[in-house]
């Protein structure tokens, strides 16, 4: 079902938006809060509250919590990390929200697609950027990738079996549907449904292996299946997992997993299993999400299905009540979770799901009801499910969330659970602070045993109360920055608000702003609305990105002329360069022409190669068309007939199929009388231009008759 959360309240937002650019641009691509989209049905607003039941765009990962550090895709365009040790040194902390760039972090190059982190516990993170130039890591060496594939801490590209870009052979970053990672592994789906996974485990790779070597830990394996002859899993929608198991959906609906720790919800024992293997589906109803959490005490894997009427479903290790059925039986088939009682009512109305995943240690889960309501369940090590006790939970709501809020997004981290309430721009924290893990600018160390918005601001993609988000990127650098020169169309939520420059070089047209600047450009906007349900009367969002001159990409539009009449040479083309460095040369097939434009063409279709002075090239072709044959025609009438005589000495012709006429004995309506004999011929115009022309002969007998008189 689908859901969405519009707010009634008087309430003033102001975004602030500073936008940048330099350097070489790239082909803008539509997607949604301003990034690059990957896949034809990416759909980064497919989040949270936001969410519909199409198990094909689930955006599962734009707010993503490891053990201590955390990161977001922002309504802004970027990125944003905070927390232990996931400075650009790799052992620094972040206090506060950090923009992912190349100020930041100096060998970042390209443009962000996907960030992720992966952790084992305190001081263990390790991070993982996809760009337009490939894969990039960060952070403790060993705890995602092989210590093999860095060579340090430091923020650095990585290469994988001597691809330069750390993809699988074949792959090229715009292929990268999802990744997924927790500890020791990365899990990559492509646009096409092939999962290959790079990790530490033997098993996950799914192709067979039982044990790891250096060599198979630092290269990309295409996973397989159990079924006869091990083919390909292929036609895969989202792959998710823990440190010990990954799970699959399939387009058929079919769940596949494989992985130290499975379940098949067969009934069947917990095994290991090498290669991908189909699953007892828990419900015929289709699904919407999956996830696994990983109880690392007990070693053991905890399935979770939702289906898209809502109804939850969960499976395997139990012992620390992460599957939510009121008890610790680890459960060999699917068991629902329910609300209040080991006999109450089952969950039917969940909306979301985000158990802990990416970090190895403690299995638990947070979930959202279809009416913004949040509940958890599992291990709250440190308070980490502000349940007030840190032992094993059964479901239930945590402290600081009052009846009536109203949550839009929510992640289970390694040791914090975090969300977004409607209304507030803070996220919510809840479970231990240290190092930065909650972002409000200390290192200080505690445990919240109630949610607290005492972080810091971040509006995160397809979950805030009220914003501008980008749903359209414009020509971005080489960096992933915006260029001056380009548009952005800005997408205000909820509508029906006024947005405004307040400063920078830009304009303003509805909801497309155009950077003309010429240089290093700060450009702020606001945008006002009027709502009515949330208790402060205003709130100020704010974003900071940079703009600054760029080469454009080269470009060219087209310019034709079809051809007027059928069969004439009356067409031209032209080409109209923009972008890249100047001047342009021109080359068209099949001449040597080398002007922008041509002239005095037929019907027919036409090439033309541009060139700037770096040698970048676009081609574009122009299609000349002609109207069919025959769209003017002319004919003759004659009242008289053509044979002219002494009693029918004139006769007048008529011409008929256009809109002026030319007659050669100078006549210039359609119809003129003759009185003698001669071919007459006439022109015929038509409201077009075009002409055609017929003729008529006629002939004359003025022989005098014989005379005589009979007697």
């Amino acid at each position: 079902m689908q859901y969405s959360i519009r707010i009634n309240r008087q309430l003033i937002v102001t975004v602030l938006v500073v936008l940048f650019s330099s350097l070489i641009g790239i082909e803008n691509v539509q997607a949604q809060c301003g990034f690059q989209s990957t896949c034809s049905n990416t759909n980064y607003l497919n989040f949270g509250m936001n969410s519909n039941s199409d198990a094909a765009t689930i955006e599962y990962d734009n707010f993503i919590g490891a053990y201590h550090s955390s990161l977001v895709r922002t309504n802004e365009g970027v990125y944003k990390v905070w927390g232990e040790d996931i400075a650009n040194n790799g052992t620094s902390d972040l206090l506060t929200p950090t923009i992912i760039n190349s100020t930041n972090y100096p060998n970042l190059t390209g443009t962000v697609l996907k960030a992720h982190l992966g952790s084992n516990g305190y001081q263990n993170v390790q991070g993982i950027i996809l760009t337009t130039d490939g894969l990039f890591a960060w952070g403790e060496e060993g705890k995602v990738i092989h210590n093999n594939l860095t060579s340090s801490s430091t923020f650095q590209p990585i290469t994988v079996n001597s691809n330069s870009q750390g993809l699988p052979t074949g792959v090229v970053p715009t292929d990268v549907k999802m990744i997924f990672v927790t500890f020791e592994t990365v899990a990559l789906l492509t646009c096409s449904g092939d999962v290959y996974v790079l990790t530490q485990n033997g098993y996950m790779t799914g192709v067979g292996l039982t044990s790891m070597t250096t060599t198979n830990a630092t290269k990309w394996h295409r996973v397989t299946t159990a079924e006869s002859g091990n083919p390909y899993l292929t036609n895969v929608i989202a792959v998710r997992g823990n440190a010990s198991t990954l799970f699959a959906l399939r387009n058929d609906g079919t769940l596949w997993t494989w992985g130290d720790y499975t379940f098949l919800g067969n009934n069947s024992n917990k095994t290991a299993r090498s290669r991908a293997t189909e699953m007892t589906l828990p419900s015929a109803d289709s699904i919407k999400m999956i996830g696994v959490t990983n109880d690392d005490g007990n070693s053991g894997a905890s399935y979770y299905v939702l289906n898209a009427n809502g109804n939850l479903f969960a499976l395997g290790e139990n012992g620390e009540r992460q599957l939510g059925d009121w008890s610790t039986t680890d459960r060999k088939s699917w068991v629902q979770p329910r609300y209040n009682s080991s006999s109450g009512q089952v969950m039917n109305d969940i909306h979301w799901i985000s158990p802990n995943e990416h970090d190895n240690v403690f299995a638990a889960i947070n979930v959202l009801t279809n009416d913004s309501i949040t509940y958890n369940w599992g291990e709250s090590s440190f308070e980490m499910l502000g349940r007030g006790g840190t032992g094993s939970q059964n479901p239930g709501k945590p402290n600081g969330i009052a009846v009536t809020d109203r949550i839009l997004a929510i992640e289970t981290g390694g040791h914090t659970s975090m969300l977004s309430k409607k209304c507030e721009d803070y996220f919510g924290y809840v479970g231990h602070r240290i190092n930065g893990s909650m972002g409000d600018g200390t290192s200080a160390s505690a445990n919240e045993n109630s949610y607290t918005f005492a972080t810091a601001v971040v509006y995160i993609c397809g979950a805030t109360t009220v914003d501008v988000s980008i749903s359209g990127t414009p020509t971005l650098s080489s960096n992933g920055l915006y260029c001056n020169g380009t548009t952005v169309d800005l997408l205000p939520d909820p509508p029906g608000g006024t947005i405004a420059i307040v400063s920078g070089s830009a304009t303003i047209s509805g909801t497309v702003l155009s950077f003309v600047g010429s240089g290093s450009n700060t450009v702020n906007l606001t945008y006002t609305v009027s709502v009515s349900d949330c208790s402060s009367s205003s709130k100020t969002a704010s974003l900071s990105l940079t703009a600054e001159y760029c080469v454009l990409p080269l470009e060219a539009s087209t310019a034709k002329t079809d051809v007027l009449c059928f069969g004439a040479s009356t067409g031209a083309a032209a080409v109209i360069p923009s972008g890249g460095t100047a001047p342009y040369t021109y080359a068209w097939s099949g001449s040597t022409n080398t002007d922008s434009s041509r002239t005095n063409l037929i019907a027919g279709t036409y090439t033309c190669t541009i060139t700037d002075n770096a040698s970048a090239t676009v081609v574009k072709t122009i299609t000349i068309t002609e109207p069919a044959a025959a769209t003017v025609t002319a004919s003759i009438s004659n009242n008289n007939g053509l044979a002219l005589d002494c009693t029918t000495p004139n006769t007048t012709l008529t011409a008929s199929g256009g809109t002026s006429y030319a007659w050669s004995n100078g006549a210039t309506a359609a119809a003129t009388t003759v009185n003698a004999a001669g071919t007459y011929t006439v022109t015929v115009t038509g409201a077009n231009g075009c002409t055609a022309t017929t003729s008529a002969t006629t002939t004359l007998d003025n022989t005098a008759p014989t005379a005589a008189i009979a007697n």
